[in-house]
Order: C-alpha cells, then structure tokens, then sequence
C-alpha cells in the first residue's frame, strides 16, 4: 500500500491529474479481446509501444481493450480514449481527438494523447478496408 501511497504522489508531483493517475493505477480497459473486430499495434518515437483491440456490432464500438508497454501518460490516455469509443458509432470514433482524450483525464504533463488516436485510426482503416465500409 506505501508503494502505491508513494507512487501516486510521485504522478501527482510531475503534474498528472487525479483522473489519470486513477485510469493508470486500476488499469482500466487493459486486457485482450479474443477475435476483436478491429486492431492494431503502434509503437510511437518515445519508445510506448500499444495494442488496441475493438468489438464492433452493429457499427457501434461494444468494447475495446488494450495492452501498453511505456509511460504513465500513455496508459492513461489509452485507458481514457477506451472508455470514450464504448458506444460510439464507427464515424464518430473516426472523430476523436487528442482534445477529447486530454479533457476526459483532466490533461496531461506529457503529450501522450497522440499515441490513443494514431493507433484508433489504423485499427479503425483496417477494419473498414476489411469489411468493405471504406469511404475511400
């Protein structure tokens, strides 16, 4: 329990919100979708390296789930966007921003937000390339 007590204080200290360091240390929406719908893996230049897995019914996003291998700030963002796509329709994901991500956490002090969305857009290309749903 001190090593979370000490942990959590150390992310406050550097600047990270109480609703980021909350989706970091519960882990929210870490995991694996077996068969998911859509998926992709990004390693972005610092290194984080993520894998996003989607199940889509009926074009809206039922769930999503992810892995992260990096920072703080970059589960949070991960775990925030993951909560943000549940129930969305596919267009409206498409529409998600780096705004979006850090006003769910209540910002952040490192840019991680890029991270969530470069990885939504290319699970989210690939899926509509597979099943057809391209608008391109």
């Amino acid at each position: 329990m001190t090593d979370k007590i000490s942990s959590s204080k150390k992310l406050i200290e550097s600047g990270y919100s109480i609703r980021a360091i909350e989706l970091y240390e519960n882990k929210v929406n870490v995991g694996v979708i077996e068969n998911p719908d859509a998926d992709a893996v990004f390693l972005d230049p610092c290194g984080d390296l993520v894998r996003l897995y989607i199940k889509i019914n009926s074009e809206i996003v039922e769930d999503a789930k992810f892995l992260c291998y990096g920072r703080p700030g970059s589960l949070s963002a991960m775990s925030a966007m993951t909560i943000l796509l549940k129930g969305k329709t596919i267009n409206r994901a498409k529409k998600l921003t780096e705004d979006d991500i850090l006003k769910e956490l209540g910002g952040l002090p490192e840019d991680c937000a890029e991270l969530p969305i470069k990885t939504l857009k290319k699970a989210l290309d690939g899926y509509e390339k597979s099943s057809g749903h391209s608008d391109t």
